[in-house]
């Protein structure tokens, strides 16, 4: 693959986004609507069995008992719970299955198969979890004040990691940042280009436009009514001089719900063009790959030690399933 520039991988990411957007957005519905079912159940229950505790225990006398009351409270969360759990987990699947599904489609032409392309992941469930482990304290260390420029920096280099977990074996939890950091090192500016327009209008725009249509269509007031009757339930007298309401924390809370949706059924948006990208970089000219091997070859016979990467192939199964009719998937 010749070396793409920025703008054409993302055209051609959003090309194959919006030509097979219906598929996509089946494909997320549920992790991204099943954790706002989650969500509304684990927080509506608890609001209506909070507000209705009184009349229930004077009418079920064995509520009347603490324990029993706080047992009541963990029990009506639970389906909201479940339901989150595994919402989120397949969000987090989404990751990597997205890279799997793009990669089929540059080989057959068609999205498909959305089973297959999560057992990909599946296959490697410990090393999958354990990528997003190491990620998760990256990310938990970004958020501090001290570390955020430096984790800013390196999150530009680790930006390619789950496609690498995609495609490539033999690597470690810590190979897999360690691969990333090598692919974008040389091209850390096209990649911060790339990312910043997809955070733009992924994270940005797209939320923007969508609360523009909801207010003009004067459904933000209507549809934030729910959250404004959460907020009169949170003890926030304190800071009502300060101009802090329940309504302006509902429509915040209503804003952040759209954002949240968009964003979530985007992210086969940015998956592919990342993917993309990462074909882009992976395939080194042919002289880079001799020099490469000549210098393993030199490095093998001074320390006796060899470790080999392993590209992955697209599974021949996924490839047949996508010779049948779509409308099986």
């Amino acid at each position: 693959m010749k070396n793409k520039r920025v703008l054409s991988v993302f055209f051609e990411g959003l090309k194959i986004y919006c030509l097979n957007i219906h598929k996509f957005l089946l494909y997320m519905a549920f992790p991204v609507l099943g954790q706002v079912l989650g969500l509304f159940l684990i927080f509506g229950l608890n609001y209506w069995y909070t507000q209705n505790i009184k009349d229930l225990s004077m009418k079920y006398s064995a509520l009347n008992n603490m324990s029993t009351l706080i047992g009541f409270a963990v029990l009506v969360v639970i389906p909201g719970l479940l339901i989150y759990m595994k919402a989120f987990w397949d969000y987090l699947v989404a990751y990597g299955a997205l890279n799997s599904m793009t990669e089929g489609y540059l080989n057959t032409g068609k999205v498909y198969d959305f089973k297959s392309h999560n057992e990909v992941i599946l296959n490697k469930t410990f090393s999958f979890i354990a990528l997003w482990f190491i990620f998760g304290i990256f990310t938990f260390l970004a958020v501090i004040p001290i570390f955020w420029i430096i984790c800013g920096i390196f999150f530009i280099y680790f930006i390619l990691i789950f496609q690498v977990f995609t495609f490539e074996n033999g690597l470690s939890p810590f190979g897999y940042f360690r691969r990333s950091f090598e692919i974008i090192k040389g091209n850390y500016a096209r990649t911060f280009v790339l990312m910043s327009i997809l955070l733009i209008l992924t994270y940005f725009l797209l939320p923007s436009g969508f609360s523009v249509i909801f207010d003009y269509l004067n459904l933000t007031e209507k549809l934030s009514k729910c959250f404004e009757a959460y907020a009169f339930t949170l003890p926030i007298e304190s800071l009502e001089p300060y101009g802090v309401t329940p309504a302006l924390i509902g429509k915040s809370m209503f804003g952040q719900f759209v954002a949240f949706i968009i964003i979530g059924f985007t992210l086969p948006l940015r998956s592919i063009c990342w993917t993309l990208w990462y074909n882009n970089l992976a395939e080194k000219p042919v002289e880079e790959q001799i020099q490469k091997k000549n210098s393993s070859y030199k490095k093998k016979r001074l320390t006796g030690k060899s470790f080999k990467t392993e590209k992955r192939e697209i599974d021949p199964e996924i490839i047949r399933h996508a010779q049948m009719e779509d409308d099986d998937y």
